[in-house]
């Protein structure tokens, strides 16, 4: 078999994967997302600090897999934008890069949150605040609508390899690569997973504190039962927490392969077009995988807090009720009306 029968068998499998996965991905990312939305909108999730990280992440998400597999799945009966309109190479980039570190670094915040949350130093159960989880948001935000800007700026469509990528700058390449292994997965994993531990130590703490008082006191029942509701709450948030560092783990990880190696490959000129191939297919199995994350957030939650269940169940009963009363509502016939008037004779 020649080299080059390589070729359309790589693009049929890179046609009919982003076919049915990014349809997938649409189907049970985006109505997951949005009710990720709608359910942490609500006074009762709003009113917990970690809850407003979550809020903003999910909008964050909800932007990038609308953006990124929707012009994937568009690029399938038309000419793909990405390779074939620079300003659209330029600026799905940017706002992808945006979106999902925006979406990492809160989700990363609301792990240092819960941290805060479950000190037993005064100082640092301040910053679990809502007012400081919405500025921080707002940070978060704005620090990386700043940081992405080399973006624009160096990311063009590679002649005849039909990829928008870095490529004629191999500094802004390695660059690139560099700050985003480092500040999309290197920093916000090690801080994910030093929370985690600190968080694990801090229950603990209070767990012996509230077994100690146990036996000490009998009169501050109520307190105990108190305590009891918030430790399992921790506990919950401390569930969602590491589920979801374990799924970023894996999911992210083929991301940081490819960028670091288009980063060493940027100056190679002289790529055969099996490689360019199997280079774009590579390409897209790592985008996929980072899209996989904002799909499986609304179900991870789901199976993680026993809250975020009781607050869907609460959203589907309301509205079942008003579909219910609409349905139930019936117009009554102008027959049926009684005719008050008198008819003239």
């Amino acid at each position: 078999m020649g080299s080059s029968s390589i070729i359309p068998t790589i693009v049929y499998m890179q046609q009919q994967l982003t076919r049915y996965a990014c349809s997938v991905w649409l189907i049970f990312g985006i109505p997951g997302c949005l009710l990720n939305v709608i359910l942490l909108s609500r006074r009762q999730m709003r009113g917990t600090s970690c809850c407003n990280y979550f809020l903003g992440a999910s909008i964050m998400m909800t932007i990038s897999l609308s953006l990124g597999c929707g012009s994937l799945l568009y690029a399938l009966n038309n000419p793909d934008p990405t390779t074939t309109i620079r300003a659209f190479c330029k600026l799905r980039m940017y706002i992808m890069q945006s979106t999902f570190m925006m979406s990492r670094w809160m989700i990363t915040i609301a792990c240092v949150d819960r941290y805060a949350s479950s000190s037993s130093n005064a100082g640092r159960r301040r910053f679990a605040h809502v007012r400081i989880a919405r500025r921080v948001v707002i940070i978060i935000i704005c620090t990386w609508l700043l940081l992405p800007l080399h973006i624009p700026i160096f990311y063009d469509i590679r002649p005849g390899g039909g990829v928008c990528a870095i490529i004629y700058n191999q500094t802004a390449a390695l660059y690139h690569s560099s700050y985003t292994i480092i500040t999309g997965g290197v920093f916000p994993l090690t801080i994910m997973l030093t929370c985690i531990l600190l968080i694990r130590r801090n229950l603990t703490v209070k767990r012996n504190l509230l077994e100690k008082s146990k036996t000490e006191c009998s009169s501050i029942q109520h307190i105990v039962t108190n305590v009891r509701i918030q430790r399992t709450r921790d506990q919950q948030a401390l569930a969602m927490l590491l589920t979801q560092v374990t799924v970023y783990c894996f999911i992210q990880t083929p991301q940081f392969s490819y960028t670091l190696y288009a980063a060493i490959t940027s100056n190679v000129t002289n790529k055969s077009p099996e490689r360019l191939a199997i280079e774009r297919f590579a390409s897209l199995l790592a985008e996929l995988c980072v899209h996989l994350f904002p799909v499986t957030a609304f179900y991870l939650y789901i199976l993680a807090s026993r809250s975020f269940r009781a607050e869907l169940a609460s959203v589907l009963g309301v509205s079942r009720m008003v579909c219910w009363r609409g349905w139930t509502i019936r117009i009554k016939p102008m027959s049926s009306v009684m005719n008050t008037g008198q008819v003239p004779k």
